[in-house]
């Protein structure tokens, strides 16, 4: 169906504002665009697409601002990405042969999974990294650690199919797996997770677009709000004390995974 001019207005505004909360903590706003899009009865795969948009506008602008204040580890983003990307194509273009109440349950289950680990903090690796040939060693200012590729490469790859599949960024999923798995420090994983997300969404547009889940007009003009938000969260990002304010998002998560769950079965 076909959104009003007072129904995208709305949808403007709310934009906006997810896209502020969300960049601060270096997710792209996915696991609030798709539900707030099918709550103006969008179809749940043209929601998806129209989020991957979203997330796309918001990661390359806040990735600007976390550039600026090196927090961008651009080798963990090349090492993670390609099999993130893989996932996420495929996520995209096979996205329509799951049934909508089972991709509901499934968005809700990842949300829970975000919302543990932003309720309960992740504890950042203090001992030196170790050293072997499968460990990617990264020195990044004053931080030092290293990321098991033989672990992390299979997670990429699932986060990229469900966030594809579902019209997230797989932020939820990928900062607390290169945190807790990989060592590394909370904020160049949220900094990288910026730009990380943004190519994860691209590519999972890409499977949508090809089996014709895009609708460039309602994408683009939702996308100025979503470029505004994100620059301001990005900003905050950088100030704030996450441990703080994570918990809150945290809760927030919980929220929006209930109502998925009533959609499901409603």
């Amino acid at each position: 169906m076909d959104l009003g001019l007072a129904q995208i207005g709305v949808l403007f505004g709310v934009f906006f504002l997810v896209s502020v909360i969300f960049m601060m903590f270096g997710q792209g706003g996915g696991a609030i665009y798709v539900p707030m899009l099918l709550a103006f009865s969008l179809p749940l795969y043209k929601a998806a697409a129209t989020s991957q948009v979203l997330i796309i506008a918001a990661t390359l602008s806040a990735m600007l601002v976390f550039r600026k204040a090196h927090l961008i580890d651009w080798w963990l983003a090349l090492i993670v990405e390609p099999p993130t990307n893989l996932g996420a194509f495929l996520g995209g273009y096979f996205s329509s042969h799951f049934p909508p109440n089972l991709s509901k349950l499934l968005f809700a289950g990842i949300l829970l999974i975000g919302a543990y680990y932003m309720i309960r903090p992740i504890e950042e690796r203090t001992a030196p990294p170790r050293r072997a040939w499968y460990l990617l060693q990264r020195n990044l200012g004053e931080y030092e650690y290293s990321l098991n590729l033989f672990v992390i490469g299979p997670i990429m790859v699932l986060a990229g199919f469900v966030a594809g599949m579902l019209g997230v960024g797989g932020g939820l999923i990928k900062v607390p797996a290169v945190v807790l798995l990989g060592g590394v420090p909370m904020k160049i994983a949220v900094g990288s997770s910026s730009l990380m997300v943004g190519i994860t969404a691209l590519t999972g547009l890409f499977g949508h677009a090809l089996v014709g889940h895009f609708d460039p007009k309602l994408a683009l003009t939702l996308g100025i709000a979503v470029l505004a938000g994100s620059q301001i969260g990005a900003r905050l990002g950088v100030k704030i004390d996450k441990k703080r304010h994570k918990k809150y998002f945290g809760f927030l998560l919980i929220f929006i995974a209930v109502w998925m769950v009533y959609m499901a079965f409603k």
